[in-house]
């Protein structure tokens, strides 16, 4: 079970099976269109799109948590001498300080669900939807503004305070990491983002899907879909239980 921070849902994912793994690594579009395809699989809800994007990213950090474990072992090449910088992280260190507040001067707008007002103007906080759209496009910052303001915009100032309000009601999940280099010493950042990493992590994982299937259908004769229906854990410890037997 998951809690949602923003809109404050407990989810529950049930385990991928093979056919959800396969669906994964067989989707073309960009991570995020790939991560909501995946989620929609695994829930009742068929249709994450209106999730704000924190909460879509930290669903995604509880999926990968659920699947492949707590711990992320992430490494990125400083960029003063090159070395390899290791970084390792659990799920509550790297989220635990997600709090979402609403600042003051922000209020719901009156008949318009998920919408808020600051010094009368519209708004509301960007969704994976939104993320999903603008993935990949030259325009993709002006299209979240089109979105997410009502039609025009409200001046520099004013959207200004506005953008450090989603910040607040939304914090960022995909944030930079900080590392120190173990050879020059510097303290180094590198970029993550949530959707690549998940989508990456899983999609690797089930690199051996077609091998274990083939494996498992020679050794027993099962049809693929029955095969693809087992757990991703039960499936590999068939897997392996034939190759220790050959």
């Amino acid at each position: 079970m998951v809690r949602l921070p923003v809109s404050g849902l407990h989810v529950a994912l049930r385990q991928p099976d093979g056919a959800d793994e396969l669906a994964l690594r067989e989707a073309a579009g960009p991570d995020v269109a790939r991560a909501l395809l995946l989620l929609g699989r695994l829930s009742d809800q068929a249709d994450w799109t209106g999730l704000t994007v924190t909460d879509f990213e930290m669903l995604l950090l509880g999926l990968r948590a659920q699947v492949l474990g707590d711990t992320w072992d992430l490494a990125f090449a400083c960029p003063h001498c090159r070395a390899r910088v290791e970084v390792s992280f659990t799920l509550a260190d790297y989220a635990g300080d997600v709090a979402p507040r609403r600042p003051a001067g922000v209020s719901p707008a009156e008949g318009r669900p998920g919408w808020f007002v600051c010094e009368g103007a519209a708004f509301r906080l960007p969704t994976a939807g939104d993320q999903a759209e603008a993935a990949g496009r030259a325009d993709g910052a002006r299209l979240l503004v089109r979105r997410c303001f009502d039609d025009p915009p409200p001046p520099a100032r004013l959207r200004g305070r506005i953008e450090r309000a989603m910040a607040a009601m939304a914090p960022e999940v995909s944030r930079p990491l900080a590392g120190r280099c173990p050879d020059c010493a510097a303290v180094v950042q590198a970029p993550l983002h949530v959707a690549r990493l998940v989508v990456g992590e899983l999609a690797r994982a089930a690199g051996a899907l077609h091998d274990e299937v083939d494996l498992i259908a020679r050794a027993y004769h099962w049809p693929e879909a029955e095969i693809l229906r087992l757990p991703r854990v039960r499936r590999q410890a068939y897997a392996d239980r034939i190759r220790q037997a050959a």
